[in-house]
C-alpha cells in the first residue's frame, strides 16, 4: 500500500503523518512551529519528525499544506500571513535537501480540500467548495474532479472577498471581508463585547429584556458561567457550547456568523455552481446552530439554482483534513498544478 507524508504547518502548530492510499493516518507527529524563529528551526525539526515517521516505511513523497500564498511550481512561500519571515522560502527545496524525497507544497486551504474531498464529507463530488473558517478564513474549489489553484495560487479565498461595501477594516488592507466578520478572533471578540454590553443593560434596565428564538434574555449569558466573570478562556467552543444551551446571547451571536458566512457562499454558488459546500475549521465548532444559519441564508438566496439540489455540510476529517489532503497533493503530476 502506497504511502505518503502529510504536512500542516500553522502558524502555531505543525501536524504530519504518515498517509495510506485509503486516507488513514498510520502515524501522526505534532510540534510547535514556533513561527517568530523564522523557518530554519521549523524546518529543521520537521525533517527530523519526518525522518522518524519513515523509519521502517517506504515513504513515496511528502506533501505539505502552509497557510498563504504558494508558489506551486517551485514550492515557494510567496505570502505567509501567520508566519513572519517565511516569506520567499523555498520550502520544498529545503526540505528534499534534508529528507531526500520529493517534496510538493500548497495552501493549507487547498490540502484540507483535497483531503476532505478524496476522504471526507466531499467524497465522490465533482465539483466541491471546502470552506475553512479559523483565525483566518480559506477556501479551495473542485471544478469538475481537478483542484483549482489559479495563476498565483489564490483561488478559492473566500475571506478576501467583500459581504459589505464599506464595512470594517480588514488586516489585508480592504474593508468589509468576510474573514473580518467571521475569523475566529473576530467572532470571540464580539462575544466579549456583547457580554459586557449586557450587564451592563441588564443592570440599568431590568423591565425590559429582549427575546430571541422565543427564549427571554432575562439573566447573563451562560458564558460567564463557563469561562467565569473575565471570560479567560473564551473560545468559539465556548461559544458553541453556550449557543447549544440555547444561550440567547450566544445564539445570536452564532446565527449572525452563519448568515455572514452563507451571504460569502452564495457568492461562492453563483460563481461555481457545486453540487456540495463543505464547511470546516475551528469556527465550524460553533456546532448545528451555526450550520442551520448558514443553509437558511444560502438557500433563500440561492432559489434561481434550485437550492435543493444543493447541500451544505459540516466537514468529517476534523484536524487530520490537512495532512491527508497535504499527503494526496504529494501524489498529484507536477502538471495538474
Amino acid at each position: 500500500m502506497a504511502l505518503a507524508i502529510g504536512v500542516d504547518i500553522g502558524g502555531t502548530n505543525t501536524r504530519l503523518g504518515v498517509v495510506d492510499s485509503t486516507g488513514r493516518v498510520v502515524e501522526r507527529r505534532r510540534f510547535a512551529t514556533n513561527a517568530a524563529a523564522g523557518p530554519g528551526p521549523a524546518l529543521e525539526r520537521l525533517a527530523e519528525k519526518i525522518a522518524g515517521l519513515r523509519r521502517g516505511r517506504a515513504v513515496a513523497a511528502v506533501g505539505v499544506g502552509v497557510a498563504g500564498l504558494i508558489d506551486h511550481r517551485y514550492g515557494i512561500v510567496r505570502v505567509p500571513p501567520n508566519l513572519p519571515g517565511w516569506h520567499g522560502t523555498e520550502v520544498a527545496r529545503e526540505l528534499n535537501e534534508r529528507t531526500g524525497l520529493p517534496v510538493r507544497v500548497t495552501n493549507d486551504a487547498n490540502a484540507v480540500t483535497l483531503g476532505e474531498w478524496r476522504h471526507g464529507a466531499g467524497e465522490g463530488c465533482q465539483d466541491l467548495f471546502c470552506l475553512t473558517l479559523g483565525t483566518g478564513v480559506g477556501g479551495g474549489a473542485i471544478v469538475g474532479g481537478r483542484l483549482m489553484t489559479g495563476r498565483n495560487g489564490a483561488a478559492g479565498e473566500l475571506g478576501h472577498t467583500v459581504i459589505f461595501g464599506n464595512g470594517l477594516p480588514c488586516r489585508c488592507g480592504g474593508r468589509g471581508c468576510l474573514e473580518r466578520y467571521v475569523g475566529a478572533a473576530y467572532v470571540v471578540k464580539r462575544a466579549r463585547e456583547r457580554v459586557k454590553a449586557q450587564v451592563k443593560r441588564l443592570t440599568d434596565h431590568r423591565d425590559q429584556l429582549p427575546m430571541f428564538d422565543g427564549v427571554r434574555a432575562d439573566k447573563p449569558s451562560l458564558l460567564l458561567d463557563i469561562c467565569g466573570p473575565r471570560l479567560r478562556g473564551l473560545t468559539v467552543k465556548e461559544i458553541g457550547q453556550a449557543a447549544r444551551r440555547r444561550d440567547p446571547l450566544a445564539l445570536e451571536l452564532v446565527v449572525e456568523v452563519g448568515h455572514y458566512v452563507g451571504l460569502g457562499l452564495v457568492n461562492v454558488v453563483a460563481l461555481l455552481d457545486p453540487e456540495r459546500v463543505v464547511v470546516g475549521g475551528g469556527v465550524a465548532g460553533l456546532g448545528a446552530p451555526l450550520l442551520k444559519a448558514i443553509q437558511r441564508t444560502v438557500f433563500r438566496r440561492c432559489q434561481l439554482f434550485d437550492g435543493r439540489r444543493l447541500e451544505v455540510v459540516f466537514a468529517k476529517l476534523g484536524d487530520d483534513a490537512g495532512v491527508v489532503g497535504a499527503a494526496r497533493w504529494a501524489e498529484q503530476p507536477a502538471e495538474s498544478d
